[in-house]
């Protein structure tokens, strides 16, 4: 069957459609797909009839063209995986007994597409690189859709290879050298303030989990394209590369949830990063399947009507392969 090909906002993203399970373990399908994903800034979707019915086996055997799909479940997460699989069960799924089998965050629904951009009052939407409190960040992450509501709970993208090349100057020079600090018990305890519920990491899980630091500006290692990146709710502070700080700044930043006002120095930058110019509305189907590289797109959530409607997404991390086989 011949593919329709559909790009979403100029060079970034492109949507196939017409694709099969079939297709997911097809090697010069799955090849072709990781060619297009990279040409168009590092953001691919799917969408085919009988994708609704994928199994974890099929979407681990397109999911891996990308990089090494993680096998590590995160601290605080375990019972909130598919059963036997690396996979992450995300929405509001429950089971017999109403305890929930999927992680939730539960954020407000866009009033209108308006509301993409970030709003520097409100802080939303939560536009983020993925677990960049990791000592070796995953290079991208595969979303699978299972149940999605009539309404609400879209996907936002934006492509930080573009931004970053619109800058002027002076501002690509200021970012250059700097490094942002991100810590997970800093993500989980900033959630939880407004997701009652959200699970945080105990003492020993923080000592196992202790802060990571990225460039601000990455170059990518494959392309060698530069993007902006290390905005992530784990992120407490934006400092100099090298530069110390103290187990009491740390110790609010984790603990109490509060973020450093240096973290502005991104932030600052979200309305232009997101504005219509390098942002795209991913509008969930059953059956989509949307690959993303971390190093070149940041994303956001969007919420939707909780108690009336059901979602369950499957979500897929992935690493370097080069990094996955040293581990």
């Amino acid at each position: 069957m011949q593919h329709k090909k559909t790009t979403l906002n100029g060079e970034f993203g492109l949507m196939i459609e017409g694709v099969t399970r079939k297709d997911l373990e097809d090697e010069a399908f799955q090849h072709e797909t990781y060619d297009l994903w990279a040409g168009h800034g590092g953001l691919i979707a799917v969408r085919g009839d009988d994708l609704a019915e994928t199994s974890p086996e099929q979407l681990l055997a397109w999911s891996e063209v990308f990089g090494a799909v993680e096998n590590n479940t995160l601290a605080a997460r375990q019972d909130k995986m598919v059963p036997g699989f690396p996979i992450l069960r995300i929405g509001n799924i429950t089971d017999a007994d109403g305890k929930l089998l999927a992680q939730t965050a539960k954020v407000e629904p866009l009033k209108s597409d308006a509301e993409i951009r970030y709003n520097p009052e409100s802080r939303r939407p939560v536009w983020h690189t993925d677990s960049t409190f990791r000592k070796h960040p995953p290079i991208g992450s595969v979303f699978h859709c299972r149940q999605a509501p009539p309404e609400g709970a879209a996907t936002l993208f934006a492509d930080t290879r573009g931004a970053y090349r619109g800058l002027d100057a002076a501002t690509k020079a200021r970012l250059e050298p700097l490094e942002a600090v991100c810590s997970l018990a800093h993500h989980d305890k900033k959630i939880s303030l407004y997701s009652p519920g959200y699970p945080n990491l105990t003492p020993e899980q923080r000592t196992a989990n202790p802060p990571n630091r990225v460039p601000v500006v990455l170059k990518h290692p494959v392309t060698g394209v530069p993007a902006l990146y290390g905005l992530n709710s784990s992120t407490c502070a934006i400092v100099p590369a090298g530069d110390e700080i103290t187990d009491e700044d740390l110790d609010k930043w984790d603990l109490e949830g509060v973020e450093d006002e240096s973290v502005l120095i991104l932030r600052d930058l979200l309305p232009y990063i997101t504005g219509p110019n390098f942002s795209v509305k991913w509008q969930w189907q059953p059956g989509d399947i949307v690959a993303w590289d971390n190093r070149s797109t940041i994303h956001a959530a969007t919420g939707f009507d909780y108690d009336l409607y059901k979602r369950e997404m499957w979500r897929l991390t992935l690493l370097d392969k080069t990094v996955a086989q040293a581990a």
